[in-house]
């Protein structure tokens, strides 16, 4: 299979400190066990049912997913972050209608849920690459079944697995949209092996980021370095990459699901125009 390319005009970005453990401290209900109480503000979706959820574990013969995508031409999977299992349907809710409302409908969407419910916030961030590899996996699945786009988004944690989808994809594979939304990372891991060529894998990514973001802000970055879901990247990624400053828009950690300038912006991207085969090896 031939690697693609991207075509067509993308929407603007704006380019845009602190130990872990202050978040396990400070932040933890923050950055997760609030999630569901505040993801779900809008829970009317056009997909009859809501979205399907797919769950991923470690199992006795190690991670895998219990079931395979959807085959459909457009497709917007969902990754939630740290204790955010027991919403993860609202959560992708809140994230589909906001495109919606941007002007994208997917043709189906998908929940990934992973276990997160964990005071162990280092084995859940060490999970994510776990997840990301699945996930990977679901994709080349779904692309080998015929499948069309798919359009993968992250939120805290979840943006560590979207990342590490793109970084775990076999070659001649790719991802029309990867998309973290306040991202849990350093922003020099974006710019690192293996996330940053593995941006190389994904038509267009967008890194939403926002000031207000507290959670992720002090937990990550520190000296000489940023966080990735407050100040973005602060280095020079993959030509595919993009950091998006919805500071004015998003006020904290949890509001980035179903903020309409998020939807606009990633709407406006998806329907841009998708990545088009191209000769050559992958």
């Amino acid at each position: 299979m031939a690697h693609n390319d991207c075509h067509g005009e993308r929407s603007p970005a704006t380019e845009s400190t602190t130990d872990r453990r202050t978040l396990l401290k400070a932040a933890g209900t923050t950055l997760g066990g609030g999630a569901g109480l505040a993801a779900a503000s809008n829970p009317v979706s056009a997909q009859f049912g809501g979205p399907e959820v797919i769950e991923v574990d470690d199992g006795w013969f190690g991670w895998s997913a219990a079931d395979d995508l959807p085959v459909t031409d457009d497709l917007l999977v969902f990754i939630h972050g740290w204790f955010g299992d027991t919403t993860v349907s609202s959560q992708a809710t809140d994230v589909r209608d906001s495109l919606v409302a941007g002007g994208y409908t997917p043709d189906e969407t998908v929940a990934i849920e992973w276990p997160a419910t964990t005071i162990n916030y280092f084995g859940a961030e060490s999970d994510t690459e776990d997840v990301g590899e699945v996930v990977a996996g679901l994709v080349e699945d779904f692309t080998d079944a015929g499948g069309g786009n798919v359009h993968l988004v992250g939120h805290s944690l979840g943006g560590r697995c979207v990342y590490w989808t793109a970084a775990k994809l076999a070659s001649g594979y790719e991802i029309e949209t990867v998309a973290g939304l306040g991202t849990a990372a350093d922003g020099s891991e974006i710019c690192g092996d293996p996330w940053n060529p593995g941006l190389g894998n994904a038509c267009e990514v967008r890194n939403y980021h926002s000031e207000n973001d507290s959670a992720v802000g002090s937990a990550y970055g520190g000296f000489g370095d940023t966080a990735l879901g407050t100040e973005g990247a602060g280095c020079d990624p993959a030509s595919t990459y993009a950091d998006v400053d919805v500071t004015d828009s998003v006020g904290s950690h949890l509001t980035y699901l179903g903020d309409d300038a998020v939807g606009s912006d990633l709407a406006a991207a998806i329907n841009s125009g998708p990545c088009d085969d191209s000769s050559g090896d992958g």
